[in-house]
């Protein structure tokens, strides 16, 4: 059994493709694909990443009670409180300076996208040998990718939950017709260029749904293959060296990503 959990591989490209490999369900034959050499399909879920995902939500929803206790029995917070109602200021005064005004709305979809991706973005820090060895006692599976934002499935899902939420809050905002004579209107405001702005209207929302997608994607992704890469050929005992800067750089990273994937919410939404 000890040979079956030590994966022994040649190239560190093997090892890269297990450690990015999503343990997936197909839909038809509704079974799992418990195999590295597996061909993509629309009808196959990634269950890795909507695990991790809907665990970090409940996750977040625990911290959500556990900031309001405090206020609501009118206790003083402690140090982990206080350090949630630093983040919590500090998102709202980027909603204030961007949005303009003070908005419930808007600041609980900032907040939400913030925490939700940053949770994400940190799960990748953890030590993944470890809990592919503890999925294969478990489960009897070592496919399990642990970091739902490096899955471009996960980073669209979200971009277009997040206009779709846009599109909602417009609706209740603005009227329906106020609404489509933005679309038919702007950038030219002309009858003749209606056809124009409309194309450019579809181009703009498609563009700015693979802006957020692939820019949390791509820089999350290529962030865990380096990651692979050193710790593969960088010997254990040396390694020693690289984890209070590599684990730095990726809480840096993963505060980074998080922070612009809500700006950016909070510029489409504006």
């Amino acid at each position: 059994m000890i040979k079956n959990i030590i994966w022994n591989f040649k190239l560190p490209s093997n090892y890269i493709k297990h450690h990015l490999t999503h343990l997936q369900f197909n839909l038809i034959k509704f079974n799992f694909l418990n195999k590295l050499n597996y061909k993509y399909s629309f009808w196959n879920l990634n269950i890795d990443s909507l695990f991790i995902s809907f665990f970090l939500g409940l996750i977040f929803l625990l911290i959500i009670k556990y900031i309001i206790n405090p206020v609501k029995y009118n206790s003083l917070p402690n140090k982990i409180q206080t350090i949630i109602d630093i983040l919590i200021l500090f998102i709202y005064k980027n909603v204030i300076d961007i949005y303009g005004k003070k908005n419930k709305y808007i600041f609980s979809l900032s907040f939400t996208v913030f925490t939700w991706i940053l949770f994400m973005n940190l799960i990748g820090s953890l030590p993944i040998d470890l809990f592919n060895y503890i999925f294969y006692f478990i489960f009897n599976t070592n496919i399990f990718s642990f970091v739902p934002s490096s899955d471009l499935n996960i980073t669209l899902s979200m971009s277009l939950s997040v206009f779709l939420l846009i599109t909602i809050y417009k609706l209740y905002k603005f009227s329906l017709k106020d609404l489509f004579r933005e679309i038919l209107f702007s950038p030219f405001n002309c009858y003749i260029c209606i056809p124009l702005n409309i194309i450019l209207e579809i181009v703009n929302f498609f563009s700015r749904i693979l802006s957020l997608s692939l820019r949390l994607f791509g820089n999350i992704y290529s962030g865990e293959i380096i990651f692979l890469l050193i710790y593969y050929i960088v010997p254990w005992w040396l390694q020693l060296f690289f984890i209070l800067p590599l684990t730095l750089l990726h809480v840096l990273i993963s505060f980074l990503q998080s922070f612009i994937f809500m700006i950016l919410t909070l510029i489409y939404v504006s």
